[in-house]
């Protein structure tokens, strides 16, 4: 009997060991399978919906059908597996040579099969994201939190206190207004030096409005020439603050107000596919846009034969790649403020839309 005991002391020691190691490692699995999963997840989801959009603006060059799949949902299960193998030697202690058997062999393993919920925008859905103005809450939290405040303004506003800013030209019934690119010059140089805000009206007022403060004597001409331009009536005293509520529509302004018409995100959509160079022979295939007026001509979409290298992102469609150039800062923010805008206007989960589409990430 003791010979069988010390022979079985290195299988249950080895046992023991690998039973240890399995209970160590599940306390890991989580966090570890979170550093491993979180942000390669994100990069995806991130990478695809930017070329989702890419790709949907090239559809609309080739007049081809347009559609988004959001995702709704990923669920990331994580199994632990344990193996062992115990090779025993029959015979006195000292069987147990090097060379002779192994005691014991085990291993531990995890799988993650993650499952994604994708739910499609379509229906009123995509007519109302689509072809809806841009909200102009939307428009004014973009514009506040910007560094180029001026290309959004030229980019969003279509139309303020009756002066035009037209997605496209067609001379002599369309152009550009000459006053509409100092108005956009004149807002971004003061909200570049701190004197002009888009704000929420507080109290017994509601809406939104655009103020001018702490401007005098400084800014005292700009803010002179920009109320000139809009129509507004200057303050009784010099460097009193202006606050200029803003109303969402098309015509005649309020006395000391401002009309702000926005663009919806499928003239922005089209704005960015009459931007996509193309070669000669695909343009007979294309639909030909007349030239874009000031909000169009800050984005460029190139085209190439070949996979392209050093983008911004790139995506596959009818045998050709379509992408940013990663040099190209303009056409990159641009794209920004448009994928801001998609998602802010995609349907909320919590509207109780049903997910019609769960796929596990095998395949299967």
């Amino acid at each position: 009997m003791p010979y069988k005991w010390s022979c079985m002391k290195p299988v249950l020691l080895g046992a023991v060991c690998v039973v240890a190691a399995v209970f160590s490692g599940c306390a890991s699995v989580g966090p570890d399978n979170l550093r491993n999963g979180r942000l390669p997840y994100n990069d995806a989801i991130l990478a695809t919906s930017d070329e989702q959009l890419l790709q949907n603006i090239v559809r609309l060059r080739f007049d081809d059908s347009v559609g988004f799949l959001t995702v709704s949902s990923i669920t990331a299960n994580i199994s632990v597996k344990a193996s062992g193998l115990a090779n025993v030697v029959v015979g006195t202690p000292g069987a147990y040579g090097p060379g002779n058997a192994i005691p014991f062999v085990g291993s531990v393993s995890t799988e993650q099969n993650p499952t994604v919920t994708y739910t499609p925008v379509t229906g009123d859905r995509l007519m109302r994201q689509f072809m809806g103005e841009t909200p102009v809450d939307l428009a004014i939290l973009l514009m506040n939190s910007s560094l180029n405040q001026g290309q959004l303004w030229k980019t969003l506003v279509r139309r303020v206190n009756q002066i035009g800013n037209p997605e496209f030209l067609e001379p002599p019934a369309i152009e550009a207004d000459v006053r509409f690119t100092e108005i956009t010059a004149l807002i971004s140089e003061l909200h570049r030096k701190g004197s002009l805000h888009w704000v929420r009206l507080a109290g017994a007022q509601t809406g939104h409005a655009l103020t001018l403060h702490s401007y005098s004597p400084a800014r005292s001409r700009e803010v002179a020439r920009l109320l000139e331009l809009l129509g507004v009536r200057g303050p009784a005293r010099e460097g009193a603050d202006v606050i200029m509520p803003i109303e969402f529509s098309v015509g005649v302004p309020t006395p000391g107000s401002i009309s702000i018409e926005t663009r919806s995100l499928l003239q922005l959509m089209q704005l960015a596919a009459a931007g996509i160079a193309l070669p000669a022979e695909l343009e007979p295939t294309s639909r030909s846009f007349p030239p874009t007026g000031p909000a169009g001509r800050d984005i460029r979409i190139q085209s190439s034969a070949t996979r392209p290298a050093n983008t911004r992102l790139a995506t596959e469609y009818g045998n050709r790649w379509y992408y940013i150039d990663a040099a190209d800062q303009s056409s990159k923010q641009w794209f920004f403020t448009l994928q801001l805008l998609s998602n802010a206007q995609l349907p909320d989960k919590s509207l109780g839309l049903t997910p019609l589409l769960t796929i596990p990430s095998s395949g299967r």
